[in-house]
């Protein structure tokens, strides 16, 4: 477990950092699943009014394509966002930041961003890295 900049605890699953950003004065987290094989779900939990990433990492060079998607728990729709090609909004933001890593930014998090999130690496060996969403409420 590792304690973020709110001082909330964040279960974390093996090869995955954490690292506070100091560009905003809400807390921030951000979550770097490894991009290993055989790695499990990673769980986050966020403060309603965060900001938060997810970054992907990929270690591969050419013939690919990166999307995050994400589940919403109570309609079980499905949002894609290809990295770089177009954006869920200014809400849910993605980038690619070289050399190999694929973020996604959620600003001002709120109750309707929880959920599940997909990292999928198109490409001859297809990988998809997985994380949870739990949002709480922000402290007094």
């Amino acid at each position: 477990k590792v304690t973020d900049s709110t001082s909330g605890t964040i279960p974390m699953a093996p090869g995955t950092t954490l690292s506070p950003q100091p560009t905003t004065p809400m807390p921030t987290t951000t979550v770097r699943p490894s991009a290993e094989h055989g790695d499990g779900p990673v769980n986050v939990t966020a403060r309603v009014g965060s900001e938060i990433f997810f970054d992907c990492r990929i270690h591969m060079s050419e013939g690919h394509v990166v999307a995050w998607s994400y589940v919403s728990p109570k309609s079980g729709m499905l949002s894609t966002q290809t990295v770089n090609l177009f954006s869920f909004g200014t809400h849910r933001t993605s980038s690619f930041q070289a050399p190999n890593n694929y973020r996604l930014r959620i600003n001002s998090v709120n109750h309707e961003d929880e959920g599940v999130y997909y990292c999928f690496f198109h490409s001859a060996q297809n990988i998809v890295k997985k994380v949870f969403l739990k949002v709480t409420e922000d402290e007094d």
